[in-house]
């Protein structure tokens, strides 16, 4: 599967986003046992970026990204986050 210059963005943002909530989980930002663990803040973080991205780009938000676009961003997202902390919590 071939994806599109947006969803090789918004896969390299997901990479970004677990490495700043690894970076906030690691400096206490992020509590890591608190009421949302850290991988729900790279969730939350990679919908408002598909938003804006759709909304600078002139689309519907939801139509840009395909599916395993998005699963690919928050899986390397999250493990990019459990490999910088030691673990998901």
């Amino acid at each position: 599967m071939r994806f599109t210059k947006p969803e090789q963005f918004f896969i390299a943002a997901g990479v970004g986003l677990g490495a700043a909530a690894s970076l906030a989980a690691n400096t206490g930002w992020i509590a890591k046992g608190g009421t949302f663990p850290p991988f729900v803040y790279v969730l939350l973080a990679l919908g408002l970026v598909e938003v804006v991205v759709s909304l600078l780009m002139r689309q519907p938000p939801g139509s840009l990204f395909t599916f395993p676009a998005r699963v690919l961003a928050f899986a390397l997202g999250v493990g990019v986050l459990m490999l910088l902390t030691g673990g998901l919590a």
